[in-house]
Formats: structure tokens, sequence, C-alpha cells
């Protein structure tokens, strides 16, 4: 009987796994997770198979003469041949070096360099720096003059010197002053001919203007040290923020790798699009976040409200002296203050630490763990369809409590002080009712899994984070 390998169906399961969550979450970065990670489909199928020839040494039966049949071989190169043309296309972008002509793409060519001459213009009545860059990247800071000095590098891909040259000749970076704006402008828009220009630009601008800056493909966008406002159009670009006195609007977002905005006075907007990571700390004023985001969201230090809607999930919450933590799978965060809301249709497992203030929490799959930070308790209204909820209280807080679980167990530290009661079914369930002083409702529910009401000992909520009993469902969590 002719032994057969478990590699092929489970790379059918695999194929099969993709499609159907690129048609159950379309909002998945899939292609991007698949041209980062593909290599662990090799590193696991040779895993298997030594395991396979492991477990046929054991047994007596004849080894193969070889690791991999011919026909495997041939999918361990088309693999590999996918893998990397994935990785190619999604990360090094070799669009940004094709350049499409009226009669044909072309894609050879050399890369030439060129200094930008600095230029310095009084900005006059201006109060505005406008900053029009197409391809490249750009740089602006603050600081104490009445000057406007841009300079930096270009690169240029063309077939030959002449054509490079002629190019550069094109392409100025003007300075000029229009009306009450003052525009900077790479002029790479003036080129009919097949060659490519990117211009990493370096400006800097007196502290006391607003800024903006448009482009189409840029790398990255960094401005420090300005008082004013900043607008942006972002794109795919990553963008840094850093010491900014005005308010901030990032729009256009679309693919960005990173925004981060740092030390900022005014109000943080950011609209549109999709991106990856976010990182916002030291906020002075209000803070917006809209569109959907795959990467890690890390916030912290925000003087005012903060204010996300997705796809996926919306988020409210009136101050965040402490810090917040989120990405596809888990929500965490420490030192909030309310009213806090926060409701999410994926999975994902939400961990609450030292809040104050009323709290409104639904979630459609994953765990909940709330620890409020002192008395007096405010409000708390908190569910899960599928998931276990753990819910850590003050030794002396004041509260009337409802909590209850229709599958799953139930655990109460505070005795008889609360009425806890099992249901005699098999599929478990049960409720913990009653009142402590005269205090605020407090509601917790799940449909399934296990329900635990603690006394606060002062240790960190993960050391009671332990695994749900059998009787729980524990929800398929995705990682990004």
């Amino acid at each position: 009987m002719k032994r057969r390998s478990l590699a092929g169906p489970l790379l059918l399961i695999l194929i099969g796994v993709w499609f159907l969550m690129s048609t159950l979450r379309p909002d998945l970065p899939l292609l991007d997770l698949a041209a980062r990670f593909w290599p662990f489909v090799l590193i696991g199928w040779g895993a298997l198979r030594l395991f396979e020839i492991l477990v046929w040494a054991v047994r007596g039966q004849p080894l193969p003469r070889s690791g991999l049949a011919g026909g495997e071989w041939t999918l361990v190169v088309f693999l590999c041949l996918i893998g990397s043309g994935l990785y190619y296309v999604n990360f090094d972008r070799p669009w940004g070096n094709w350049v499409v002509g009226a009669n044909r793409v072309e894609i050879f060519g050399h890369s030439f360099d060129f200094t930008i001459p600095e230029k310095k213009v009084d900005v006059g009545k201006a109060t505005r720096v406008l900053v029009e860059n197409l391809h490249g990247s750009v740089r602006i800071t603050g600081a104490d003059t009445a000057q406007v000095t841009a300079g930096g590098r270009k690169s240029i891909r063309a077939l030959q010197d002449k054509d490079a040259d002629e190019a550069d000749r094109q392409t100025p970076v003007d300075v000029a002053v229009n009306g009450d704006v003052m525009v900077v402008r790479t002029n790479q828009d003036r080129l009919t001919g097949q060659q490519r220009v990117t211009t990493d630009l370096e400006v800097t601008v007196p502290r006391g203007l607003s800024v903006e800056v448009r482009g189409r493909n840029n790398d990255s966008i960094e401005v420090t040290a300005i008082n004013g406002g900043v607008e942006i159009a972002a794109d795919e670009a990553s963008v840094r923020l850093d010491n900014i006195g005005g308010n901030v609007r990032l729009s256009d977002v679309r693919k960005s790798e990173l925004l981060r905005a740092a030390n900022i006075k005014g109000t943080v907007d950011i609209q549109g699009g999709k991106g990856r990571d976010i990182e916002l700390d030291t906020i002075g004023g209000e803070v917006t976040i809209d569109g959907s985001y795959s990467g890690d969201l890390e916030i912290k230090n925000l003087a005012k409200a903060l204010r996300i809607v997705g796809p996926n999930a919306e988020l409210r919450v009136e101050r965040t002296p402490g810090e917040i933590h989120m990405d596809l799978g888990k929500f965490e965060a420490t030192n909030l203050v309310g009213p806090i809301r926060l409701t999410s249709s994926r999975a994902r497992d939400v961990e609450i630490e030292k809040f104050t203030q009323s709290l409104e929490l639904s979630l459609d799959h994953g765990d909940i763990s709330l620890r409020p930070l002192a008395t007096p308790l405010s409000k708390i209204d908190a569910h899960t369809h599928n998931g276990q909820v753990e819910l850590t209280l003050p030794e002396k807080a004041a509260f009337d409590l409802k909590a209850a679980t229709s599958h799953g167990e139930v655990s109460n530290d505070y005795g008889d002080a609360l009425k806890a009661v099992s249901e005699e079914h098999h599929h478990g369930g049960g409720s913990i009712q009653g009142s402590i002083g005269q205090g605020p409702t407090i509601v917790v529910g799940t449909d399934r899994g296990s329900l635990t009401v603690r006394k606060d000992s002062g240790a960190p909520l993960a050391a009671h984070n332990e695994k749900p009993s059998d009787d729980h469902i524990q929800p398929e969590i995705e990682k990004h």
C-alpha cells in the first residue's frame, strides 16, 4: 500500500481557510500577512514530513529514498515564486520604478541622484506653508526664523544621463508667496516623458505658521516644532508629528504603515481609508479616529475625549490619563476616565483596569476582564455573547450586582454576601446577585462562558486570567 503524506490535505485546508476568511472578513489584510509570513508554510511542511519519517522509522517501515516526491518539489518551487512575488509586490512596490508612457511601460534604466539647491524666501505676510510633493518624502521643521528654507535631494530614474538631466531641469523646487500662503512645490507633474522623479525635501519654516502637506506616493512625512496647525493628505505615507501647537488633521489615509503624533496641544483628527499602526502620546485636544486599521493602536495621555469609529468597533472615552492598546484580537486599557463605551462585532478580548466613571461594553465574541480603580463605583453594563467574564471589585465597594451566564460555571469570592445560583442542567449556567451597601447597579453577563466575581486583592489582572473550564467554549481570536 502506497503511503500518503498529510502535507497535501493540510495545504488544501490552509488554502480553503484563506478563501473562507477573505469572504467572511474582507477587512483583514490577508495579502499583507501572506507576504510577510509565507515561509512558515514551508517550515510547517518540512516539519510535518520529518515527523512522518520519524513515525515510519519507529514502526520499522521502509524510509523514502528522498524526503519529497518530484511533484512536491514542483509545488515547493511554485510556493517560493508566489511568496517571493507577493513580498516584492506588497513591500518593494515595483510600480514605483515603472513609468507608464503613452505606448510602453519602462522597467529598465538607472537611478541618478541630484542635490537640490537650497532656497530661502521671506514669508512676508504669509500665515501658512503649503508643500506639494507627489513622490518622495517631506521633513518640515519649525525654527526661529522669518524665512522658508527648502532643499534636499532628488532621485531620477531614466535610461540615460541626458534624460535624467532634462528631467531635473523640468522639476525645480519652487518656493514662492501666493497671497497669505507660502508654496513649496516640486513640480513633478511637469514631466511629459517616461522618467520618474522622487524628491526628498527638507523644509525649515517659522514656528508660528500653519503647515499643509499634499502628496500622492510619499514614503514619509515628518513635521516637528510647529506652533500652528498641521493638515496632511497622508495617502500611503508614514506620518510622524511632534511638538505641534495647533490642531492636527490627517485625511485620505489609505495604506499608511504608521501614523504617530506626540506632544500635540490641539485636536487630532484622523479620517478615511485604511492603515496599519497608530501611536498617539500626550494630546491636549479631542482625538477622533475614523477608518479601518489593521495594526496596533497605542494611545496614552489624552487630556480630552477619544472617539474611534471603525467597521467592526466603536470606542468613546472621556479622558485617557493612562494608556490603551488595541489590535485585531485584544483591547487592553488602564487608568481611563469615563463615561466609557466600547462595542465590537469581531472576536476581541477586553481587559480594562483602574477605570473610573461609567462603563458600557458589548462584545460578540471575547473574554471580558474588568477592574475598577476605587470607590465609589459607577454604573457598569458589560456583556459578551461568547467568552468568560471576570469582574474584580474593590473590597469595600458598595454596589448592586446582577451577573449571569447561560452556559458556564459561576464563581463568587464574596461568599454569602452575594447569592450565587448554579443551574443543574449539563450546559451549566447560573447567576450571582445581591447588594452590598448603597451603590450603583453593575450588570455583567455572558451567553456562553464562565462568570467570576472577585474581591480586589491588589494583584495585577493577569494573575487572575486562568483558562476557563471545559464548559466554556473559548472563541477563536484573530491575531494580526
